[in-house]
C-alpha cells in the first residue's frame, strides 16, 4: 500500500485556555452594536476563527493563547 502525502493547510484559529479551548460566545445585538455576554470552555470542541485579530481579542479577554489550526487531507484507506 503506497501512502501519499497531502498538503496541510491552515484553517483558522482558535483560543486556549491552560488545558481548555473557547468553545462558542454569547453574543447580544443592540442598536448600536454587538456586545459579548459570554464565553464558554471545554476540553472537547473549539471555536474557529476565520480572522486572527477576532481570536486574538478573545484571547486578551480570556487570558489564553491564540493557537492556528491546520487540517490535513486523507485518503479513505489511510489510518
Amino acid at each position: 500500500m503506497m501512502k501519499m502525502d497531502r498538503d496541510i493547510k491552515s484553517i483558522g484559529y482558535g483560543v486556549k485556555v491552560g488545558k481548555n479551548y473557547v468553545s462558542s460566545e454569547n453574543v447580544k445585538t443592540m442598536f448600536f452594536g454587538k456586545i459579548k455576554t459570554g464565553t464558554y470552555l471545554t476540553k472537547t470542541s473549539v471555536m474557529l476563527f476565520s480572522d486572527f485579530d477576532d481570536a486574538k481579542e478573545t484571547a486578551e479577554e480570556v487570558n489564553g493563547n491564540v493557537i492556528e489550526l491546520y487540517a490535513r487531507e486523507v485518503s479513505e484507506d489511510e489510518n
